[in-house]
């Protein structure tokens, strides 16, 4: 072979292409698994915008298209359902997608038509959701000559079922295997989905916004790609008593960095100075008693104590310790639940309590991680519903919310932020008594989540009730220390946000002031929410492999992301107060932050102003937002 005779695709097809006027070629780098970039449906979509006839109503001529991949399977299959998706559009879809739908079974859900979990909170979530669904059915059935991409995820879910004793394949676990496919072609047929969402609205407007600014303003679709594995929310608590899984207790020493336990029974207790806002680790009965105690005595002297659980992750109480479940193999981790509510991670508490009851011995668990697990015989389990219920049922003025925020995730969603406002900004003694209600957050350790939180809280009621000496400009504190302006939070995708907002540097220096009122009372915990962001990040010039420099970095965007929302909320505030905050956030979000380009921004964070030769990418929104969480072991069923 000569060196003339060898060329690039993009060469051989370009030359096609110059002989045949009306041809076009696109290079389409499609994820070997899982859904493909926004970008790439851009650049398809952009391409198919050159064919004038594909938007003429009075033409009947239809484009040809042909996708070429390795095998010619798995991708193309893809590529030719979402081609004739787009046809269909033009054309309209086959008599079959028109068909009456039928009722859906949550209870015995029909897994060979599509139906599982993640796809019908998806159907339920968008208009006609469903009648989307049996439109890309349809066309699924008509380019499954190499393979249907719905039965294959069936396939591999009767595979993953007939496993019974795990063995390795391609070096890895055969149910790891099994799943992690199952899962990428669910997550192809719920993109189809979204896409045909688009498509309704956006052909006859001939793709004018493009498919990736689209997703922007529909982030609770990143969020739901983010939830496609539900299979942890199927496994049995059979676990921990056949000791496959062990419990292991929430408090242990060393947690207790602030000393709060011999006054108040609980690890790290501290208030916001000057606001009725408290944060704690996870509480016990006799934690939560002295608490209810501790806050209607007289040093405190509250009118009404509310307790905000944020925990997602399962708790079970045994003889006043709590614990939960973790792998033996990854015990200081907690074991995600993706995308579970509140009334389904009770009733799952609730089967984890009736099993271990229903055991009747002694049961290994671990006090402390470090320390060798111990066998015990509970005499007293019972879930933290039930703990607060027995509080509540004592104490009409004690309110308990159970409001679950996964842990290791950028931040407090918008439905927790709109929930905690909710029970916030209407509560009465706000204004009616001095000292206000209680407000008490909890995570496990009281660190992550309950600092976000208690962030929230306390602009709420600093809106409610007025702004403290110290948020306007001149009266904060100058801060002389190297990279100050990190410090200060000033990276430059904040401050391109800051100054798209209605009197943003007031906003933003308004959260500040609350971020160091929160880190005042914990400064040992070492975790002053705006801080944390630029410690974290330069913790990556010494870690020691590129797996710990990239979760380094993963969680110093987090940690951004949470900075953001804290500036948008406070914004969001700010325009709303004279509705009473009427609007929710989440709906905020989506009309005003999408007019200011709040989503543009969480889709583009960066460090590029410390990271001089960009090494690193920069982080979307489902990069962050549809992470899957490290995964242990398979332990439960597709669902």
């Amino acid at each position: 072979m000569y060196e003339e005779d060898m060329h690039t695709c993009q060469e051989i097809y370009s030359i096609y292409a110059m002989m045949a006027t009306n041809g076009r070629y696109l290079r389409m780098p499609l994820r070997s698994e899982g859904a493909p970039d926004e970008k790439v449906i851009d650049q398809f979509l952009f391409t198919l915008k050159e064919v004038p006839s594909l938007f003429d109503h009075e033409n009947t001529s239809l484009p040809t298209m042909a996708f070429i991949g390795y095998a010619g399977v798995y991708r193309t299959t893809f590529a030719m359902v979402l081609g004739t998706l787009v046809l269909a559009h033009k054309k309209g879809f086959p008599e079959e997608a028109y068909q009456s739908l039928q009722a859906i079974d949550d209870d015995h859900p029909d897994l060979q038509k599509g139906e599982f979990a993640v796809v019908l909170k998806l159907c339920r979530m968008i208009p006609d959701g469903f009648q989307l669904k049996q439109e890309v059915d349809v066309l699924i059935n008509k380019c499954d000559k190499m393979g249907n991409i719905r039965k294959q995820i069936t396939e591999y879910k009767d595979q993953l079922d007939s496993i019974k004793e795990d063995y390795i394949i391609l070096g890895h676990s055969a149910k790891d295997y099994f799943l992690k496919r199952a899962v990428k072609h669910l997550e192809r047929y719920c993109y189809l989905i979204m896409l045909n969402y688009y498509l309704h609205q956006q052909f006859s407007k001939m793709f004018s916004q493009p498919f990736s600014v689209w997703m922007q303003h529909h982030p609770e679709l990143y969020r739901l790609l983010g939830e496609v594995d539900k299979s942890e929310l199927t496994a049995s608590p059979k676990l921990i008593t056949n000791e496959t899984r062990f419990l292991v207790a929430d408090d242990y020493l060393g947690l207790d960095v602030l000393s709060s336990q011999r006054e108040v029974k609980v690890s790290n207790f501290r208030r916001v100075p000057g606001l009725p806002v408290y944060g704690m680790s996870q509480p016990s009965t006799e934690g939560m008693a002295k608490l209810i105690q501790l806050m209607e005595s007289r040093k405190h002297n509250h009118s009404s104590v509310h307790s905000f659980n944020l925990r997602a992750e399962l708790i079970i109480e045994c003889d006043n310790c709590t614990y939960t479940p973790r792998e033996l193999s990854h015990l200081g981790e907690n074991i995600i639940l993706p995308g579970i509510d509140r009334v389904t991670l009770e009733k799952v508490e609730k089967e984890m309590k009736e099993e271990l009851l229903k055991a009747e011995k002694q049961l290994q668990v671990y006090q402390d991680v470090t320390e060798p697990r111990q066998s015990l015989q509970f005499e007293n389990v019972c879930t933290v519903q039930e703990v607060a219920a027995e509080q509540m049922k004592q104490n009409g003025n004690f309110h308990y919310h159970r409001l679950p925020v996964p842990d290791l995730k950028a931040g407090l969603m918008e439905n927790v932020i709109d929930d905690i406002l909710g029970i916030i900004k209407d509560l009465d003694d706000i204004y009616t008594d001095e000292d206000g209600p209680a407000l008490v957050f909890n995570c496990q350790s009281g660190k992550g989540r309950t600092t976000n939180a208690m962030a929230i809280a306390g602009l709420i009621i600093w809106h409610k009730k007025g702004f403290p000496v110290g948020v306007k400009l001149g009266e904060q504190e100058r801060i002389s220390v190297p990279h100050a302006e990190y410090t200060k939070g000033e990276f430059s995708v904040v401050m391109q946000l800051v100054r798209r907002l209605p009197w943003g540097t007031q906003v933003k220096r308004e959260v500040d002031l609350m971020l160091d009122k929160c880190s005042e009372t914990m400064t040992p915990m070492h975790h002053h929410l705006r801080e944390v962001i630029f410690s974290t990040y330069n913790k990556i010039k010494v870690a020691k492999t590129d797996a710990d420099a990239e979760s380094l970095r993963q969680m110093s965007l987090d940690y951004l992301e949470r900075y953001i929302y804290l500036i948008l909320f406070n914004c969001y505030m700010h325009l709303e107060r004279c509705h009473n905050w009427e609007k929710n956030f989440t709906t905020w979000m989506k009309d005003t932050g999408r007019k200011i380009g709040a989503y543009e921004v969480l889709d583009n964070l960066h460090f590029h102003d410390l990271d001089s030769d960009e090494k690193y990418p920069v982080s979307t929104i489902r990069d962050r937002w549809s992470r899957k969480p490290l995964r242990h072991y398979f332990r439960g069923a597709m669902m």
